[in-house]
């Protein structure tokens, strides 16, 4: 649940470390001031440097200033997804890229080395999670959904070797059957290939279920891993119909 608002625009702004225009426009409507004095509250603290714009209606303060925090901002509805997903959950640094999900138009933003990248949708997904930081909600994949999300967007994702050992360490914990579940969304072939896949070379327990609905829904002709790279090195796994190089291959179970 939000914070309520605080008594004074000064106050938000000190105790806010990120925030939107719009947020401080609802305390001035609170304090009944008028609008025209929001300029003169922000110049101050912007010509000092202790706090900048981001972006049009985006501040935060000078410093380091959480991540999550920050791309929740960007536009109404974020839902931080992928790469950003999993390092809010721990499974990864934040590194140099946090995307998030939104149906608003709005463009990609840099703040203190790091690239905040927005993936347009027709809608945010419902399923997601809330959680608070600084006192503010903010929303995130969970983590079966940012595995798959990884696998269909792998420009959105650490590098391949890491989103392995990603998967093999949840491999007690994270459930198959709703990360397959989640995968037919897409209506991808070489989407529940590559799953598959992964599934299968970090050991995951599948169902006899999960393996019908994989069997049903993987490519059913050889498809490159990435169809972009392709070597004579590459091997097909024939089990899912998937061209792999030989950093993949490498995680494939020899009984297989």
């Amino acid at each position: 649940m939000r914070n309520s608002l605080p008594d004074s625009p000064l106050d938000f702004i000190l105790q806010r470390s990120v925030f939107r225009l719009d947020e401080l426009e609802a305390v001035y409507e609170k304090v009944e001031s008028r609008p025209k004095s929001i300029s003169r509250t922000l110049e101050p603290h912007l010509a000092s440097g202790r706090i900048v714009a981001v972006r049009r209606g985006v501040y935060v303060h000078s410093g380091w200033v959480n991540p999550w925090l920050l791309a929740s901002k960007l536009a109404a509805d974020v839902v931080i997804s992928h790469d950003g997903a999993l390092s809010f959950h721990g499974l990864t640094g934040v590194g140099h890229q946090v995307s998030f999900l939104t149906a608003a138009r709005t463009s990609i933003v840099r703040h203190a080395d790091v690239i905040y990248r927005p993936l347009q949708v027709p809608k945010v997904p419902v399923e997601n999670e809330q959680h608070d930081r600084e006192g503010q909600p903010i929303w995130v994949t969970p983590v079966p959904h940012a595995l798959v999300d990884c696998l269909a967007f792998l420009d959105r994702g650490p590098p391949l070797d890491e989103l392995m050992e990603i998967f093999r360490s949840l491999a007690r914990t994270a459930d198959p059957s709703r990360m397959i579940r989640y995968a037919k969304t897409f209506k991808s072939p070489l989407l529940m290939s590559r799953l598959a896949y992964f599934l299968t070379c970090t050991r995951y327990d599948l169902s006899i279920h999960d393996l019908q609905v994989l069997n049903g829904a993987t490519a059913q002709t050889p498809t490159h891993f990435r169809r972009s790279e392709r070597s004579r090195e590459d091997s097909l796994i024939r089990k899912w119909n998937l061209i792999v190089s030989p950093e993949l291959y490498a995680f494939w179970p020899r009984h297989h």
